[in-house]
C-alpha cells in the first residue's frame, strides 16, 4: 500500500467508559440534516493525496481507508480499539462530499467537532448500514511513568527557546520545546497502536527530542533504538504493559456503501 500524505486532523478524544447504540442514521437530534452525499470507492493508484477536511457547508474527504473514517467519526485513535471490523475495513479506500443546504449553512457552521463526528456517524449509519456499539473492557495500555533512575527531561526556561509546542518532527523523532507532557502520550498512542496513559506526575514544561526506530519501520538499517529504550534512555521514562478500562467500538454489521 502506498504512503500517502495524511492532512487529516484526526480527533484525539479521552477515553471514557459507558456502553450505547450508536445514534439512528435518520440524523441526530437538533444538528441539520446531510442534503448531498456523494460515496465513491478511491482508486488506489490514482491517489495523490488523503484528505479528511471539514468545509463551510459539509465535510470533504479524499482517498482514504473506511477505518480511518470510523475513527475519525468515534474519536478513536487506536486500530486495536475497533473490534469486529470485517477484513475490508482497512484496504477499501473512500472519497466522501456530503453537504447541508444552503438554510442549514450558518447552523452547521457554529457546530462543534463532536457535532459534527456526530453527524458523519449518521453519514456512515445510512450509506454503510454501520451499526456499532461503544463497550467498556479491560484493554492492554502502556503506563508512562518515571524510570528508576529518574527522569532526564530538560526543564524549560522561558526566553531560551521557541514558542512552547510538541510535534512528530519526522517519523521516528518527537520535538518539544516548552511543552508539558499533554501532548507525549497521544502521539506515542498513535505510534504504538496502544492506549498510553501518563502516570508520571510531572507536570512542569520541558525541551527534548526523543529520536527512535517507528515501530511500523519496513527499514532495518536505522541505527536509532526502539520507542521503548529510546524513552528509557533519553527522557529518563518508561512505557510498563498494563491493563486498564477502557472504551471500544464493536461493530455488528458494515457492508459497502450504497450507490449514490
Amino acid at each position: 500500500m502506498p504512503r500517502l500524505a495524511l492532512a487529516a486532523l484526526i480527533v484525539l478524544a479521552a477515553p471514557s467508559a459507558f456502553a450505547q447504540v450508536v445514534p439512528s442514521p435518520a440524523s441526530p437530534a437538533g444538528l441539520p440534516q446531510w442534503d448531498v452525499v456523494s460515496v465513491k470507492k478511491s482508486n488506489l493508484s490514482a491517489c495523490t493525496q488523503s484528505l479528511l477536511l471539514p468545509t463551510p457547508d459539509g465535510m470533504h474527504i479524499e482517498c482514504l481507508p473506511l477505518q480511518v473514517i470510523i475513527k475519525q467519526a468515534y474519536g478513536i485513535i487506536e486500530d486495536s480499539r475497533i473490534l469486529g471490523a470485517p477484513s475490508w475495513l482497512k484496504d477499501t479506500f473512500y472519497s466522501i462530499d456530503a453537504k447541508v443546504s444552503g438554510d442549514d449553512v450558518a447552523a452547521f457552521g457554529k457546530l462543534s467537532k463532536d457535532q459534527r463526528n456526530l453527524m458523519l456517524q449518521a453519514l456512515l449509519a445510512d450509506r454503510f448500514k454501520l451499526k456499532a456499539q461503544r463497550e467498556t473492557r479491560d484493554f492492554p495500555i502502556y503506563a508512562l511513568v518515571v524510570a528508576k533512575n529518574g527522569t532526564k527531561l530538560k526543564e524549560w526556561k522561558p526566553g531560551e527557546s521557541g514558542t512552547p509546542m510538541m510535534r512528530m518532527k519526522d517519523r521516528g523523532e518527537i520535538e518539544a520545546t516548552g511543552s508539558t507532557l499533554d501532548f507525549l502520550p497521544a502521539l506515542l498512542t498513535r505510534e504504538l497502536d496502544r492506549p498510553v496513559v501518563d502516570k508520571t506526575g510531572l507536570t512542569g514544561k520541558y525541551d527534548f527530542t526523543l529520536q527512535f526506530t517507528p515501530a511500523t519501520s519496513e527499514s532495518t538499517d536505522s541505527t536509532a533504538p526502539s520507542i521503548f529504550t529510546a524513552i528509557q534512555e533519553q527522557l529518563g521514562l518508561k512505557l510498563e504493559p498494563q491493563k486498564a478500562p477502557m472504551d471500544v467500538l464493536v461493530i455488528d454489521h458494515l457492508e459497502p456503501p450504497s450507490p449514490n
